[in-house]
């Protein structure tokens, strides 16, 4: 007879601050429910949402109808892994089942998921969020909180998916309603959320342009997605790229994931008439209005859309790309679970990464 573990080494923040505030420590794992299953962790990404959690995110962040953000705190709202056990009344999952979290879990009764709107259920409690994540050895959790992967899905490309192909699935298709030959403009596209923006547009037959502020980054960017790039360290120069770039008409749609008043402002003088802006960064930094006005927003007729998390259906889509084999994240660095503070400060430093960062609890 299998002896399960009792306790898991695991990483959480105690503190808001720098990296130093992750704490490597074994912690007791709870008796398994009816519906749960324990899984013993393959890979945990390192997300952008985990390195704002340890900062202590923007102040008095609370989604509505959500619990609020607690510490100390499990990080990692991205991982996959491998079932051990099963609750007595777990049906849905097995002993050697492969899965990787629900990032965005939808509370089926709530009343914005009747509407279509699962993203924003409430009474739920997400991974990394208001429930333990992934930086941890072993998880234990509801059943209904993971899906399966296909045996020949690596479990590592599986873990880092979900969350920022989900999420940008949504923007494309509901808040954008982007349509072929379609030009898209996505600054900050080195991140994990352009990335897979992206591949996404690719697959929606768009005509993607990609910015980075890091001149670094742009032939990694250039070599990885062989998409238009435009550098932003000058502003002016970089607008005028971009009308050249659609022989002077501007940009259909734009979604801005820089956090960057300045970014944000060139995104919406990229539309052309008529053209859709997504300010996705979640952020303003430095906080403040959005830099511009009334009347732009009139003399363009333009639509600014906002968009939070994904809902399962677009979850179970990028799941069926990613079994296809039209998806892949580059992985730029792995470290050990007890490394997690430096896979933090690796992020944060690197101007040059291009890909994800990603913990490894067997290492």
């Amino acid at each position: 007879m299998t002896v399960l573990p009792t306790s898991t080494a695991a990483v959480r923040v105690h503190a808001h601050g720098g990296p130093g505030q992750l704490v490597h420590e074994e912690l007791p794992l709870p008796p398994l429910g009816p519906t749960d299953v324990l899984v013993e962790v393959d890979t945990a990404a390192v997300s952008g949402w985990d390195l704002k959690y340890r900062r202590g995110l923007q102040p008095g962040t609370q989604l509505p109808g959500r619990a609020p953000f607690p510490l100390p705190h499990q990080l990692g709202r991205e991982g996959s892994g491998t079932v051990i056990a099963t609750g007595s009344d777990a049906r849905q999952l097995r002993p050697g089942d492969r899965v990787v979290l629900a990032a965005h879990p939808e509370n089926p009764h709530a009343r914005e998921t009747y509407r279509g709107l699962g993203n924003l259920s409430t009474g739920v409690a997400l991974p990394g969020h208001q429930a333990p994540g992934s930086y941890a050895a072993y998880l234990a959790r509801d059943q209904q909180l993971f899906l399966p992967v296909p045996d020949h899905v690596d479990l590592e490309q599986a873990a880092v998916t979900l969350a920022s192909y989900g999420t940008s699935h949504r923007i494309l298709r509901d808040r954008l309603r982007v349509t072929a030959g379609d030009f898209l403009l996505v600054t900050g596209a080195a991140g994990p959320m352009g990335w897979a923006t992206i591949q996404l547009a690719h697959l929606f037959g768009l005509r993607p342009i990609a910015t980075t502020r890091h001149a670094a980054r742009a032939d990694a960017l250039r070599a990885a997605c062989g998409d238009d790039v435009v550098v932003t360290d000058d502003l002016e120069a970089a607008a005028e790229a971009i009308r050249d770039l659609t022989h002077g008409q501007g940009v259909d749609h734009a979604v801005d994931y820089s956090t960057s008043r300045d970014l944000l402002r060139l995104a919406l003088d990229a539309l052309r008439l008529g053209g859709r802006l997504c300010p996705a960064a979640g952020e303003q930094n430095p906080p403040g209005p959005m830099p511009f006005t009334v009347f732009d927003l009139t003399r363009l007729e333009a639509d600014i859309v906002g968009a939070r998390g994904a809902r399962h259906d677009d979850a179970l889509r990028v799941m069926a790309l990613l079994a296809a084999g039209k998806l892949h994240s580059p992985i730029a660095a792995r470290f050990p679970l007890a490394k997690a503070a430096e896979a933090h400060e690796f992020m944060e430093r690197g101007s040059d990464v291009v890909g994800r960062v990603v913990l490894k609890p067997g290492a």
